[in-house]
């Protein structure tokens, strides 16, 4: 039987493992919300525990090694390191809330799951906001303290296969949008396409600085590295390959290019949505492995298609089942029947 390490490996060489691999919780995109978990820990007949929340805007609760064993998981994430987490919560009877590390106001309701975005700091698409503007600090040296020797400890002590992300790094489109307002950076691409050009080429900088300290400390220690960058909406793209060509692709490479220099481990894009139109220039840009695969969303259904355009080029990370229709709404044997057939289309082959 392979190992956790060696089954992730021969899956992403385009070989096929012993079984498929399986991630929960290297990285948030494939975490556990901490509402749940302590049901998980007690389905599994585990001991209770403290929940420790590892993702404050999203309530994902970190898993702890005993969970990931009897889950069956192969992978163990190690992430940079916030220097200043929020520690208290402001609360005006309604409503919790605290402002993140981009200056943008997050709150949630008394007895909700999670943090919505409520403010966004950057309320003027003008040169002189960006310039106003505080970024984060990606050569604060508290961020990567101990990284090195913790992801040493993981490689000899551990036969997981290892998954590596920064605090901040590849998502500028969604980092735009998230200091700028959702509605507000996608209108900006076209009505002031020079404060979004302007904007884009600080938080790539930024992100290369964050990466470039990032794996100097743990780069041949890992074995994926996690970006992401959400291209997509449920039914179409976010934008045309053409825009994202104009203002995405060329900045996407540098940060790939600037990981591809101190890492050999495989490049994983996160990227929610209808994505398929962005896929070849994905590819061209360096990205190695795929994740999510929303099978519900339009374009991504016929994942045989899927394998057969892309497969030689792709490792396809998460498609086991429709999460929003079929592992919400249906019956276990819905979920099984949907589990079969992703890995019928997606696993011959590696």
């Amino acid at each position: 039987m392979m190992t956790s390490r060696e089954r992730v490996l021969t899956a992403l060489d385009h070989r096929e493992p012993d079984r498929v691999p399986i991630d929960v919780g290297s990285m948030p995109v494939s975490g556990i919300c901490a509402g749940v978990y302590p049901a998980i820990v007690e389905a599994l007949g585990l001991p209770p525990r403290d929940v420790r929340i590892i993702d404050v805007p999203q309530q994902l609760a970190a898993v702890d090694d005993d969970v990931l064993r009897e889950l069956g998981g192969d992978c163990i994430g190690i992430a940079a390191i916030d220097p200043d987490p929020p520690t208290a919560f402001d609360d005006d009877g309604e409503y919790e809330s605290y402002r993140d590390v981009w200056g943008a106001l997050l709150r949630r309701p008394h007895g909700g799951f999670y943090f919505d975005l409520a403010e966004h700091p950057l309320t003027e698409p003008t040169l002189d906001a960006l310039d106003a503007f505080q970024w984060p600090d990606p050569d604060d040296p508290r961020r990567y303290a101990g990284l090195r020797d913790q992801a040493r400890q993981l490689r000899e002590t551990t036969d997981y296969a290892i998954v590596a992300r920064p605090d901040f790094g590849s998502d500028i489109l969604g980092i735009f949008q998230h200091t700028r307002g959702y509605t507000e950076s996608l209108l900006d691409l076209a009505a002031n396409p020079d404060f979004a050009d302007a904007y884009f080429e600080r938080a790539t900088e930024i992100a290369v600085r964050a990466w470039t300290h990032f794996l100097a400390e743990l780069g041949e220690y890992v074995d994926v590295v996690a970006t992401f960058d959400d291209l997509g909406m449920q039914d179409r793209p976010l934008m045309s390959p053409k825009m994202y060509r104009r203002f995405l692709k060329h900045r996407h490479a540098r940060i790939f290019e600037a990981i591809r220099r101190y890492t050999k481990a495989r490049i994983l894009f996160h990227t929610d949505g209808a994505i398929v139109p962005f896929l070849d220039d994905l590819v061209e840009v360096g990205v190695q492995v795929l994740n999510p695969i929303q099978v519900s969303s339009t374009g991504l259904e016929d994942t045989a298609e899927l394998k057969r355009r892309f497969g030689k080029e792709l490792t396809f990370w998460g498609a086991a089942c429709d999460s929003q229709v079929v592992l919400s709404r249906g019956s276990v044997e819905d979920v099984r029947r949907e589990t079969e057939r992703r890995i019928r289309d997606l696993a011959p082959g590696g």
